[in-house]
């Protein structure tokens, strides 16, 4: 779970999280109506990133990353897309931060293989929701990586769109080690799980307490 130089590395079971386009961490803890904030060192963090990715619900405990390269992260189960009882509360979660911060992004990342889903949102529009254990739930447009991707498996349309039954739509489904939520955030903003703590800003590492969605 490190570097080369031992700094330990963002990860967890099932990752879920958002980045919001903006270097100033404590805005985006009132957008968020974070509560019970509190440092932590980039370790512990990390380890509790982990730690609360395996806890039952209620969800509530999230991490708010230092920035970089103009990003800022909050990470934890809270902003699960793919669960279904949050998908519509996080979807317009981001909605509502992107027409404050121009760019909002939500991802899942499934290291045992239970799916992979990212919302991409620009200025109170969704660009593109991809949720791939419910394609039915797919909004906008594929671009970047998965457009690329689609392409290159001679897939025209959207993935939505393919009969499950159909031997396109289980070569589709092969690909995803191509295209996992990791990759579309490394091509649309940042991937937690490649950047390591050296890399962020001097700004402090937060654990908070989100608020229960109504």
């Amino acid at each position: 779970m490190g570097t080369s130089d031992s700094v330990p590395l963002i990860r967890a079971c099932w990752l879920s999280w958002l980045a919001v386009e903006t270097v100033d961490q404590a805005r985006v803890v009132k957008a968020l109506g974070l509560t019970d904030v509190r440092e932590t060192t980039w370790g512990d963090g990390v380890e509790l990133i982990d730690g609360v990715a395996h806890e039952e619900e209620p969800f509530s405990t999230v991490v708010v990353t230092p920035s970089v390269r103009g990003w800022t992260l909050v990470i934890g189960p809270y902003f699960g897309l793919p669960y279904p009882q949050q998908t519509t509360h996080v979807t317009d979660l981001c909605l509502e931060l992107s027409t404050h911060f121009g760019k909002a992004q939500l991802f899942f990342h499934s290291e045992q293989n239970d799916g992979e889903a990212w919302l991409i949102a620009e200025r109170g529009r969704i660009v593109r929701r991809w949720i791939s254990e419910y394609p039915e739930l797919a909004l906008g447009e594929p671009f970047g990586v998965e457009r690329r991707l689609l392409d290159a498996y001679g897939i025209t349309g959207k993935p939505e769109e393919l009969d499950p039954d159909s031997d396109l739509a289980g070569d589709w489904a092969a690909t995803f080690g191509d295209c996992w939520a990791t990759t579309v955030a490394e091509e649309a903003s940042i991937n937690p799980t490649t950047a390591a703590a050296d890399k962020w800003s001097d700004s402090t590492m937060l654990v908070a307490v989100a608020p229960t969605f109504e």
